[in-house]
């Protein structure tokens, strides 16, 4: 591959290829054997340390046990910082420059924790990178956009000429081999008169296809300590010289990388792994480093370095990634670079200085001293057990007297030639020793069965805010670890991340985000957002967050309910914030199973108008008794209109009824009809 910038070296001010050779070798051979003499030493010796390896002092027929200081100190904080940074609360948040980006920041947080959780394996990468930075002075991580090729292998039997075909169209699919066979299940007959009319006969055909499919997702990954490589002169990232990864790679991977494969196989070799660094040997101390994968899984020496160097002749040196094959650091390619891709996690930094201290540099001597001092307790104990016996050369059975079976008989040849030597049992002596270096241990990591909730004894004599202050006691060195993790580590992961998203997704991703189907266009987004952190231990810290959400819960409903949805102080946007963080304390991830996400477009219902002033609620009381009064008087004169006509109606009713009776006394006095009509006629006349 060329590695020359065809722009500069038309230019006529591009480094020289022999030029950019040799400075290439030096800068990454000095930084490997700074990290190789000087480094890998250091985390050898605690390696060994957690694996509890001997100390190479060993007396033989003495006790050889061994501390495991630094492997307790290690395990103790592992769970802690597991849980901070896979738990339900988002550790690492992008924050938003406008009103206009909070909902990219609220999608690219969420979508970034899906990349890291979802197409990586976060859990085991960052298990190891913890445990890296608690023993090793640093985890290491790196990311990168990973364009290589997948190959799969298929096989398909009995498939119709149409089927194959719509397969062999598949973008990235050829054929490996076709068989061709008649259908069997195509009757004779009806073969017989395709062949007669001259038409083919149906066939099957079984088909080995290979898939070739591009990965074009976000790759993160932790490498061994021996890998990493650094500058012996940098204080960090940013001001290094030099830095990189280097590994032993296969043909095959290079080959997907995009390198031609004549062009690797000259640098290839058995060697599996780096034999010449300690490290590496403390962890693997039964490898021979050479095994026979066969050719294509054959092993080359791969650099990837990030170096600062004047390439353009400017006299001001840039940045430039450059990757080397084989033991000679030969370049075969060169190109700028934006950033370098790692992230160092480290629990101790040291100022002024790239590797700081670790949990095992705070506990190896505790492990050494007392490993001697349980050695000797446990010697005590078996010399008291089982004491050394002096004989009389010549006057006992040897024999007799090293059998070790209970009740067996020593023959002496006379009495007293056999003695016991008996020595007391003085590891009582030594407890106080092992508790005073338990008790240095627990000062200098914070971690103890006490502040872990795990000794009864000092449960059950201490009140609950003298256990609750020791508790809080270890979890201040914990959370000052998880902080440095977050700040050092996550906080230019995110960014990274963020901006590779941004530069090489180039089209929509369909992924699930809270439960919803959501398509990713990260070109959109700000890739100067920056990022907060947000690192919270133990459940006291729990307790008290919770406690201070509900508070603050309940002080936005009083306000949302006195001065409406619609107020300068609490949105219900911030209402439904404030309700997510309470369930994401409490465990769970996903608030949209519990509160529906808000409308983007949705907005708070007018205001009602404002009520009357005292003048208008004074009007419109005496309007009301105006309108009263009024309908008293109405009501008024419709009661003596009715009585009236009720009184007229009762008259009316007596007179008809004196007539009936009149009537009826002149029918019963002549018995006869009486008519009616005349009568009345006549009784008209004779009243005028």
């Amino acid at each position: 591959m060329a590695y020359i910038d065809e722009a500069e070296t038309e230019a006529g001010i591009g480094m020289s290829e022999d030029d950019l050779q040799n400075k290439v070798r030096q800068y990454v051979s000095d930084a490997i054997q700074y990290i190789d003499d000087e480094i890998s030493p250091l985390r050898a010796e605690s390696t060994k340390y957690y694996l509890g390896d001997e100390f190479g002092n060993e007396v033989d027929g003495r006790s050889r046990v061994v501390s495991r200081d630094v492997r307790d100190s290690v395990q103790s904080v592992l769970p802690s910082m597991m849980r901070v940074f896979f738990g339900a609360e988002k550790v690492v948040e992008f924050v938003p420059r406008g009103p206009e980006d909070i909902a990219h920041a609220e999608q690219a947080t969420d979508y970034v924790n899906y990349v890291l959780k979802q197409d990586n394996d976060a859990v085991a990468i960052f298990y190891s990178v913890f445990k890296d930075a608690l023993m090793n002075k640093s985890g290491i991580v790196k990311w990168w956009w990973d364009d290589s090729v997948t190959v799969e292998t298929y096989n398909f039997e009995a498939l119709a000429e149409p089927e194959m075909a719509l397969i062999l169209e598949e973008e990235g699919v050829e054929a490996v081999s076709v068989e061709a066979y008649p259908d069997p299940s195509v009757p004779e007959e009806i073969l017989m008169q395709m062949q007669m009319q001259g038409m083919p006969a149906p066939q099957l055909y079984d088909v080995e296809i290979r898939r070739k499919t591009p990965v074009n997702k976000v790759r993160i990954a932790t490498m061994p300590p021996e890998e990493f490589f650094v500058d012996a002169a940098a204080t960090s990232i940013a001001n290094s010289q030099v830095v990189g990864h280097r590994t032993m790679a296969t043909i095959s991977d290079l080959v997907a990388m995009g390198y031609e494969e004549d062009e690797v196989s000259q640098y290839a070799s058995d060697q599996v792994e780096f034999l010449d660094n300690e490290n590496y040997i403390a962890r693997h101390p039964n490898s021979s480093g050479a095994v026979d994968f066969g050719q294509n899984q054959r092993r080359v020496q791969y650099v990837e370095a990030w170096c600062k160097i004047d390439y353009d002749g400017d006299g001001i040196a840039e940045l430039r990634k450059v990757c080397t094959l084989g033991e000679n650091f030969h370049v075969v390619n060169n190109e700028p670079a934006n950033d370098i891709p790692f992230a160092i996690f480290a629990c101790d930094p040291e100022p002024h200085l790239f590797f700081g201290s670790d949990l095992a540099d705070l506990t190896k001597d505790i492990q050494r001293i007392k490993s001697a001092v349980i050695r000797g307790m446990l010697d005590s104990l078996a010399f008291a057990l089982y004491p050394r016996t002096g004989v009389v050369e010549g006057m006992v059975d040897i024999d007799d007297v090293l059998n070790p079976e209970v009740g067996s008989v020593i023959r002496m040849r006379q009495p007293g030639m056999v003695q016991q030597l008996t020595v007391p049992f003085l590891g009582k002596e030594a407890f106080p020793m092992v508790q005073y270096l338990d008790q240095m241990k627990t000062e200098r990591t914070g971690q103890s069965a006490a502040s872990q909730g795990l000794d009864p004894d000092v449960l059950q004599s201490t009140t609950r805010a003298g256990v609750m202050a020791t508790i809080k006691g270890a979890e201040q060195h914990t959370e000052m670890i998880a902080r440095l993790f977050a700040e050092l580590g996550f906080k230019p992961l995110f960014k990274g991340l963020l901006k590779l998203l941004i530069e090489h997704q180039d089209q929509e991703r369909m992924v699930r985000l809270r439960n919803e189907w959501t398509p990713i266009d990260p070109r959109v987004w700000d890739s100067s957002m920056d990022v907060s952190v947000n690192v919270g231990m133990g459940a006291g810290q729990a307790d008290e967050k919770m406690a201070m959400l509900t508070q603050i819960a309940s002080r936005q409903e009083a306000l949302m309910e006195k001065m409406g949805l619609d107020n300068p102080i609490v949105s219900l946007g911030q209402y439904r914030t404030t309700l997510s963080k309470m369930l994401e304390v409490a465990g769970w991830e996903d608030a949209n199973q519990f509160f529906k996400p808000i409308p983007a477009d949705w907005s708070p219902p007018p205001a009602p108008p404002p009520g009357p002033t005292p003048e208008e609620q004074m009007l419109e009381v005496q309007m009301a008794d105006i309108m009263a009064r009024q309908q008293i008087e109405q009501q008024k004169v419709e009661l003596s209109a009715d009585k009236e006509a009720s009184i007229d109606e009762r008259e009316r009713a007596r007179i008809a009824g004196d007539q009936a009776l009149r009537e009826f006394d002149l029918e019963q006095k002549y018995q006869s009809k009486v008519d009616l009509e005349l009568l009345r006629a006549t009784l008209a006349r004779g009243n005028k």
